[in-house]
């Protein structure tokens, strides 16, 4: 396996990556028109604007294809300079349980410490069990923050100290 910073050429299947694994965690949840709307927004952000691949965007490859994603983004002001803020890891769920996620979640915390973050935090939609599971085996917890997520349901606020 292969990690490295994204480059713009990476969108197309950095967005594929993306699309598939929250398909699979809404599926069930979200009407499939919804999810195709949010599929091409995805398409038209990740092979659009070169800056998004200025932050913090790494792609895992296997054999020179794409499975797997992480994206973290500068501390936002009102949690503190120390405060990473990691977006998303995703790995195309064919690929899941494999050890993509782990590494992908290992380079945003190699980051973050080499940056002087001290905190990261994280938003993960409450139904999405499996990846509450993979954060809290990686130390991260919540921290009583929730926000409203699709209809009536919310997003969890997970935080980990960074050491």
């Amino acid at each position: 396996m292969n990690i490295r910073l994204a480059e713009h050429a990476d969108g197309a299947a950095v967005a594929e990556v993306h699309i598939a694994a929250r398909n699979a965690y809404y599926d069930g949840h979200l009407d499939v028109e919804a999810l195709d709307r949010r599929a091409a927004q995805l398409r038209a952000i990740y092979t659009g604007k070169p800056e998004r691949f200025e932050r913090n965007l790494w792609c895992a490859e296997v054999d020179g294809e794409v499975l797997g994603m992480a994206l973290i983004g500068p501390p936002k002001a009102w949690l503190g300079p120390w405060v990473g803020d990691l977006y998303q890891i995703h790995v195309r769920p064919d690929h899941w349980r494999k050890g993509i996620g782990t590494a992908l979640h290992d380079v945003c915390i190699e980051a973050w410490r080499d940056a002087g973050v001290t905190v990261g935090v994280l938003e993960v939609w409450s139904h999405n069990d499996r990846a509450q599971a993979f954060y809290e085996s990686h130390g991260w917890r919540p921290d009583g923050h929730t926000r409203p997520g699709h209809q009536a349901d919310t997003y969890v606020r997970l935080r980990r100290t960074i050491l």
